[in-house]
């Protein structure tokens, strides 16, 4: 696991391995591509968020605001549900070694 933080001073813990053995359990497909688990109370940890970061690419001039997990990221907290359809990741396709 390594630590990194973004233009927007979040924290994010960044899981990399050889074997690519996490990135294939949980079917990534490129990168960067954020997962959101919750817990509530005894219950085992739940994917709540698979998607994308925010709206901006490096082709449209969209300024950076990490507004899709940010949001997910409150609602998760407060108990609610996704008010917003969760849009999939944009980024590099992940080569898989063979």
């Amino acid at each position: 696991w390594r630590r990194r933080q973004n233009c927007l001073n979040t924290l994010f813990l960044i899981c990399m391995m050889r074997s690519q053995e996490v990135a294939k359990g949980f079917r990534a497909v490129c990168t960067p591509e954020f997962y959101l688990f919750k817990k509530d109370g005894r219950r085992p940890f739940e994917l709540f968020y698979h998607g994308q970061f925010d709206d901006s690419r490096p082709s449209n001039n969209v300024p950076v605001t990490g507004r899709d997990l940010s949001r997910a990221i409150d609602c998760a907290l407060s108990g609610q549900e996704l008010p917003f359809d969760q849009k999939p990741s944009v980024g590099c396709s992940i080569k898989w070694h063979k």
